[in-house]
């Protein structure tokens, strides 16, 4: 499986069972909203930096996006 694809699907799909919006989520993390959609569609694979952020504001652990 390709571990680029499955990032931005587990962070769309952790946001969307919290119901989260993309602008709280933003808020949340410090992040654009810009920059998460570009995680979420796959156009953008994040660093770390960005990575910890999202895992902390879905209270989720780092692994949780490399997880199958």
């Amino acid at each position: 499986m390709d571990r680029t694809n499955v990032i931005g699907e587990k962070v769309k799909s952790l946001r969307t069972a919290k119901e989260i919006s993309l602008e709280e989520l933003a808020d949340r993390t410090g992040l654009a909203v810009e920059q998460i959609t570009r995680i979420e569609e796959n156009i953008d694979i994040p660093s770390l930096a960005p990575l910890v952020k999202l895992a902390r504001a879905l209270g989720v652990r780092l692994g949780t996006f490399l997880d199958d």
